[in-house]
């Protein structure tokens, strides 16, 4: 069923946007004040990969007022989308927020902070709506407790090999994300198993599509609905979705760190249970409590970068040696790898021979990088 508009309109346009959007203008049942609400809106893009790239794109042309981007991964050669370009080293937030400067005046474009369980409620109270299709499926589910929290809708992807599914999750009047997935799902990383990029952008116009119908009040946006579609198979489906009576709503807010990369199921479960933050593992350095880095990567990449105090164990010494009979047994163990994948496997190995002692790094010497220590290289 259709929802009241989230978005207020606008005074007025400028001549420049009444031409910019006409053939949006003249159309029966959006109009004018439709595209003044488009104006008024604010919209917070958590991502701007593949998905969110595009989705920002569409966004700023269909006449959204102010676009908020959460991103600070560096902006990679298979992020420019749409002629993107960075002169100089840049994030994906910071280069999108000046090319829609110079393509999109009207647009407020504002590049915001990491979208954490710490910043999370302050981001989402400042936007009408958050959208969000990201790889790590903690990152998700956090966007959907606060958004139950906060009451307002949010706005879902998830892609995988050649195809991918959208819906919008609102508390107050549907399911959510929690009753879909109980627990984060096992990630699909699609820098290590592929994907087809065209459905990227399936997926950015069908999430900003549903943007656009919660902004101006139009159509029946996809609340307690699932759409799912496959590329190869040419099928597009939707699904109901209710709520589960077993799940409380709203939750409260929690995230864990990413496992990017298809774990196995004893290395998720034992992640799950024994993973510290980048912040955690520095403020026990910090303290008086004896702890012992065991670095699982290979030896160049320990060559390339490391953390002070660290000692090489690459991983396949754990898998097929006797690397946990080795370890230190009056100190606590923290595994660590780039991003939290061989350190996790190595964690299930070290807590199924007895080592309870033990915990890993989420999301590696990369979250290290940029959360802690930023002068470390990265690859």
């Amino acid at each position: 069923m259709p929802f009241p508009p989230l978005a207020e309109p606008a005074s007025d346009l400028s001549e420049d946007e009444a031409r910019r959007h006409a053939h949006q203008v003249i159309l029966a049942g959006h109009g004018m004040t439709a595209q003044r609400r488009l104006a008024a809106a604010r919209v917070l893009v958590i991502g701007a990969d593949e998905i969110g790239a595009p989705l920002i794109a569409h966004l700023a042309d269909w006449g959204v007022g102010t676009i908020g981007i959460s991103d600070g991964s560096p902006l990679n050669p298979w992020d420019r989308y749409l002629g993107i370009v960075a002169d100089e080293p840049a994030t994906r937030a910071d280069a999108w927020a000046r090319a829609l400067t110079a393509t999109h005046p009207a647009v407020r474009t504002v590049v915001e902070g990491r979208f954490d369980v710490t910043t999370a409620a302050d981001l989402v109270a400042g936007y009408d709506l958050v959208v969000c299709a990201g790889e790590d499926p903690a990152r998700c589910q956090l966007a959907d407790d606060v958004c139950a929290q906060a009451g307002k809708p949010y706005v879902w992807g998830s892609m995988d090999a050649t195809g991918g599914r959208v819906a919008v999750f609102w508390d107050v009047h549907g399911a959510t994300l929690r009753d879909l997935f109980p627990e984060p799902p096992t990630p699909y990383f699609r820098g290590m198993s592929g994907a087809l990029r065209a459905v990227g952008s399936w997926l950015a116009v069908t999430m900003a599509t549903e943007a656009l119908k919660l902004l101006t009040g139009a159509g029946e946006p996809l609340v307690g609905r699932v759409m799912k579609y496959d590329a190869m198979a040419a099928t597009c489906v939707t699904v109901p979705l209710r709520r589960d009576p077993r799940t409380d709503r709203p939750a409260e807010p929690t995230a864990a760190e990413p496992f990017f990369g298809l774990l196995s199921p004893q290395a998720a479960v034992a992640a799950r249970e024994s993973t510290l933050s980048v912040e955690e593992l520095k403020e026990l350095l910090d303290g008086e409590e004896p702890i012992a880095l065991v670095d699982v990567r290979e030896p160049d990449e320990y060559a390339f970068v490391s953390l002070p105090g660290s000692t090489l164990v690459p991983k396949d010494e754990f898998l097929n040696g006797d690397a946990v009979q080795r370890l230190p047994t009056d100190r606590r163990i923290v595994f660590l790898c780039r991003s939290g994948i061989r350190s996790a496997e190595v964690l299930a190995v070290a807590r199924q021979a007895g080592r309870l002692d033990t915990a890993h790094l989420g999301g590696g010497i990369v979250a290290w990088a940029e959360r802690i220590d930023p002068s470390l290289p990265t690859y």
